[in-house]
């Protein structure tokens, strides 16, 4: 999976608050960022001894705890190196840690990382084939890209689309390591856990996405000036396509021999259809990434008003 997928969710959620309208503080940042990162170790984590369960199925091998294991332990280190990376990259660094950072926050680094610890288990320490990690690195391109589709006005993303990224990126480390002479599986096997990879880890982060961008939510309102005061509330349902809006607002008059108010109150509900695509390239640490986006809105709210004015005259 491509660390592109994560990212574009993790930063949406760290960076602004739909409830309060507004950008988070750095504090909470940080903590988002930690309790993202951990949700996406166990995460890649699971979705690595799933598709090594499949692969090792499709290939007609028996599943053995070692496979187990070592899928665990490559999927940890993957996701680990880029929450790693993330975090110190918060503060701020020299030139030569940056660059180190950068590289580490990549699927080239991450992926060559995971690779060589897992060959060091299975084949010994210091002896992770060449191989094998210039395959991870070939297989780290396709890796590097990814598609998102972003469903209402709250952005909700929808990852599905980037699984055949995943099975592209199967395919190329065993054919990679094919050519280089170091054969791993059939080329079958390999898809078959990609896709399943894949699908486990877009599954889980959709479903992120939808129950913490998504859902519903009251909105309040209120702001208070010199001319007057708005309160009241916008309350959305899930993925912020029907806003219910309850509004009342209070505007001063005062001026020469004028005293005097308007209240108004707004009721309804405001209809939006907002859809959008995103083609990201290894955010982390790079943050790179174009999106296109339609949004039109149907406000069907009805507004009524009050007023009283005094007039004073001086005999």
């Amino acid at each position: 999976m491509s660390l592109a997928i994560s990212q574009c969710v993790y930063s949406q959620i760290q960076r602004y608050s739909l409830r309060r309208q507004k950008p988070r503080g750095l504090e909470e940042q940080v903590a988002i960022f930690v309790a993202t990162r951990i949700f996406d170790v166990g995460l890649t984590t699971a979705a690595a001894v799933a598709a090594a369960a499949a692969g090792a199925n499709a290939m007609g091998v028996p599943l053995t705890s070692d496979i187990l294991r070592h899928a665990a332990i490559g999927g940890a280190i993957k996701a680990a190196a880029m929450a790693v990376a993330g975090l110190i990259m918060l503060a701020p660094q020299n030139t030569p840690l940056i660059v180190l950072m950068t590289l580490l926050g990549t699927s080239i680094g991450s992926n060559a990382l995971a690779v060589v610890a897992v060959a060091n288990r299975i084949f010994g320490t210091d002896q992770a084939p060449n191989q094998l990690i210039i395959a991870a690195v070939v297989a780290s391109i396709p890796l590097s890209f990814c598609f998102v589709y972003y469903y209402g006005a709250f952005r909700v993303p929808i990852t599905f689309t980037s699984i055949a990224f995943d099975v592209l990126g199967a395919y190329t480390f065993v054919r990679m390591a094919e050519n280089l002479g170091h054969p791993i599986c059939p080329p079958r096997p390999a898809l078959v856990a990609g896709a399943v990879f894949g699908a486990v880890f877009s599954g889980a982060i959709t479903l992120l996405g939808c129950c913490v961008i998504g859902k519903s939510r009251t909105i309040p309102i209120s702001d208070f000036s010199g001319n007057g005061h708005v309160s009241g509330s916008a309350l959305t349902t899930c993925c912020g396509n029907r806003v219910h809006v309850n509004v009342q607002s209070t505007e001063y008059a005062r001026g020469q021999g004028v005293v005097g108010s308007r209240n108004t109150f707004t009721n309804g509900t405001i209809y939006n259809s907002a859809h959008g695509i995103g083609v990201y390239w290894d955010p982390g640490s790079i943050h790179g990434g174009l999106t296109f986006n339609t949004h039109s809105t149907r406000d069907c709210t009805t507004s009524t008003g009050t007023s009283n004015m005094t007039r004073i005259v001086m005999a």
